[in-house]
């Protein structure tokens, strides 16, 4: 390995240029920094640090100079106020130094994806070295980015409370589902084998009149709608369209 490129000592120098170089790393390093990195500061910070961490080892300069404490404050979906995943928040920051927005929009879209769908958690910890719950944990699929509906749609698989120590724990195992999923997706695009294959027809299907250019065009996103706009029937969408335009 080369040696890490370091900035000499007391050396002005300009800013970097951006994106940041990148180099192959290992998922499996970021599954385990990623859950450590939960124990020390949450969920945003594990993730984050799960990737510029291997970066500032194998690297150097600049990921050096990258402070990831930056990142603790999207533990618990951003200040306590459950928005987007923590883990996301700092897998997706992570990857835009990495690579322009347009390529990094469609990493993330497909991280994104990919955790809306995924049985989360994944990861088991060795026996003994659990950070706050040991053994396997209830799994659940969240259909969501969103940290309180993750967060409730596991509580209501697991029968578990949101403060539990066991809710907490998968919260660390997430992360570090998170933070090897990222390092995926990171070397297949760096390497030019990264393809896109998250797709969702629930979303497609409504914004033929909600989205851009048709005839509502109200709404933006790419979530699914049907977890939170439970009064719509997928199969009987003659009275959602009437509705919408006061014809009911």
């Amino acid at each position: 390995m080369a040696e890490a490129a370091q900035l000499p000592e007391g050396e002005h120098c300009a800013p970097p240029s951006f994106p940041y170089p990148y180099v192959q790393l290992d998922p499996e390093k970021a599954k385990l920094d990623g859950y450590a990195g939960y124990g020390k500061s949450k969920c945003s910070y594990g993730a984050f640090e799960a990737v510029i961490g291997q970066l500032r080892e194998k690297i150097g300069y600049p990921y050096t100079h990258v402070p990831t404490q930056v990142l603790g404050w999207g533990g618990t979906g951003g200040g306590g106020w459950g928005t987007l995943c923590g883990a996301l928040i700092g897998a997706a920051t992570a990857i835009n130094y990495t690579m322009p927005k347009s390529d990094a929009d469609k990493v993330v879209s497909e991280l994104f994806g990919w955790y809306c769908d995924h049985p989360f958690p994944e990861f088991m910890p060795e026996a003994g070295k659990a950070l706050e719950y040991e053994g396997p944990i209830e799994k659940s699929v969240a259909k969501s980015p969103l940290c309180h509906v993750s967060v409730s749609v596991w509580c209501d698989a697991s029968g578990l409370k949101a403060e539990s120590k066991a809710r907490s724990e998968r919260c660390a195992r997430v992360t570090a589902d998170v933070a090897a999923k990222t390092v995926e997706l990171l070397n297949q695009f760096h390497s030019k084998n990264f393809k896109a294959v998250y797709k969702n027809e629930v979303v497609d299907d409504c914004m033929i009149c909600h989205g851009k250019g048709h005839s509502l065009e109200n709404t933006r996103g790419m979530m699914d709608c049907e977890q939170c706009h439970t009064d719509v029937d997928p199969n009987n969408l003659v009275d959602h369209i009437k509705k919408s335009w006061d014809l009911l």
